[in-house]
């Protein structure tokens, strides 16, 4: 009897940063072209909406879900999974000034603060998220698949749905 194959426990997590890198290229239009608010609106507001809620329910696997597996074979201090979460610190405060800006723009596209939040914040969050995918898909979720069993997997996969579940609930 062959043993069964179990899903990468990243594979989802790979998957989410597709949509989001996707996300990033529309985010990049979108701030090219601020002066032209009837455009953009609709796509910025659904951006707000996604990094209001969507990037942390990625977040949420990774921190209460894969890096606590991970923190049994590699240290968090020093290592890429401390990193990983500094990053995701740093992404929440730009986010919060992003989101200042999209509300204060959404009010009056005319108000060059919050036209200058957006930039600023914006381009931010894609310059971090850009790197941040890179490092997770090509160095941390590579260790993470040499060293999680098929057990630990299965766990992490089941403890996904739960987190899905605590945010759309």
């Amino acid at each position: 009897m062959r043993p069964q194959v179990v899903q990468r426990s990243t594979k989802p997590l790979s998957n989410d940063h597709k949509m989001v890198l996707k996300k990033l290229d529309d985010f990049e239009k979108v701030i090219s072209k601020l002066d032209k608010p009837d455009a953009i609106m609709p796509t910025l507001k659904e951006l707000g909406i996604f990094f209001k809620g969507e990037i942390w329910i990625h977040f949420a696997k990774e921190e209460d879900v894969l890096f606590p597996e991970m923190e049994k074979f590699m240290p968090v201090e020093g290592g890429p999974i401390g990193v990983m979460l500094l990053e995701h610190e740093e992404l929440r405060k730009v986010n919060d000034e992003f989101q200042k800006g999209l509300e204060a723009y959404v009010k009056n596209p005319n108000d060059t603060k919050a036209v200058a939040l957006i930039k600023q914040n914006g381009m931010n969050i894609i310059q971090i998220l850009r790197q941040h995918i890179n490092k997770e898909d090509n160095i941390l979720f590579m260790m993470a698949e040499m060293h999680l069993d098929n057990a630990q997997t299965r766990n992490i996969l089941k403890a996904y749905e739960e987190v899905e579940k605590r945010f759309h609930n």
